[in-house]
């Protein structure tokens, strides 16, 4: 089939032009490919966890829910047996980021059961993801689309609804990307703030049901986004706050006239 690395580049420039069907072929064969090999490479073996995770995306995307969970079950073990062999390597930091793609992992495969209408195992993928990636903030604001698109109310999504506020508070401050806003948490994926927002105002609706404590902590969190977006937009508040923080920090402690003076020691 040609080299892995190779493949795998083509299939996804076909995903970029939204050519999915032969996407799905082109990985599906790699992954069935590799996982036949006996004795497999370590470089192989990360090829695989790629491919599966390639494959379960984009059979999500072609909304071919049980394909997806069954690419993303076999997912689980080929990411195992990697990080077990980067392990055995000596690769110790490898091996830890290996691991560490669980928690989008499983964020993904609680997408899929969500559209299949399993709640409650979609939950439980999601509390996984959280486990692994404290602050992984898509992992928070699924259970609350997931509660309203099964069950057509936010009643019972209290937690849920706590949880995400938390994380919003916490994972700060707002930055800017291009025109677009984000939340950038350590060591975990951004999250994008326009569309969060749109969710927020209506998961808030009272309609919706969401119990009073967890909608007055979401909509305290909403309005201190927003005010920090303004802020922003405004001049007041730096586009990328940690980076102003990590310049601040090389300011020289000496003034320059000062020195050119002869008055340090």
């Amino acid at each position: 089939m040609g080299n892995p690395a190779t493949v795998i580049d083509q299939y996804r420039r076909y995903v970029q032009d939204g050519r999915l069907e032969i996407s799905e072929v082109m990985a599906s064969e790699l992954s069935e490919l590799l996982i036949s090999k006996k004795g497999k490479t370590l470089t192989e073996s990360g090829h695989l966890v790629t491919a599966l995770r390639d494959l379960a995306k984009i059979q999500e995307m072609r909304s071919k829910w049980k394909e997806s969970r069954a690419a993303a079950a076999m997912l689980v073990k080929a990411r195992k047996r990697y990080a077990k062999l980067l392990r055995s390597n000596g690769m110790k930091d490898e091996a830890k980021g290996v691991s560490n793609t669980e928690a989008e992992d499983e964020v993904q495969r609680g997408r899929v059961r969500a559209r299949e209408g399993a709640l409650r195992a979609a939950l439980s993928h999601w509390k996984r993801a959280r486990k692994v990636q404290p602050q992984l903030i898509e992992a928070y604001w699924r259970p609350m689309e997931a509660h309203l698109q099964i069950k057509s109310t936010l009643k019972g999504a209290s937690k849920a609804g706590l949880s995400l506020a938390k994380v919003l508070t916490s994972v700060g401050p707002v930055g800017r990307v291009g025109e677009s806003f984000q939340l950038q948490p350590e060591n975990a994926e951004a999250q994008p703030l326009e569309s969060l927002l749109i969710d927020l105002g209506k998961w808030l609706k009272p309609e919706l049901a969401l119990s009073a404590k967890a909608s007055i902590a979401l909509d305290a969190s909403k309005r201190e986004l927003e005010r920090q977006i303004a802020s922003i937009e405004a001049g007041e508040q730096a586009a990328n706050a940690k980076l102003q923080a990590a310049i601040d920090t090389l300011q020289p402690t000496v003034d320059y006239h000062e020195y050119s003076r002869g008055g340090t020691a």
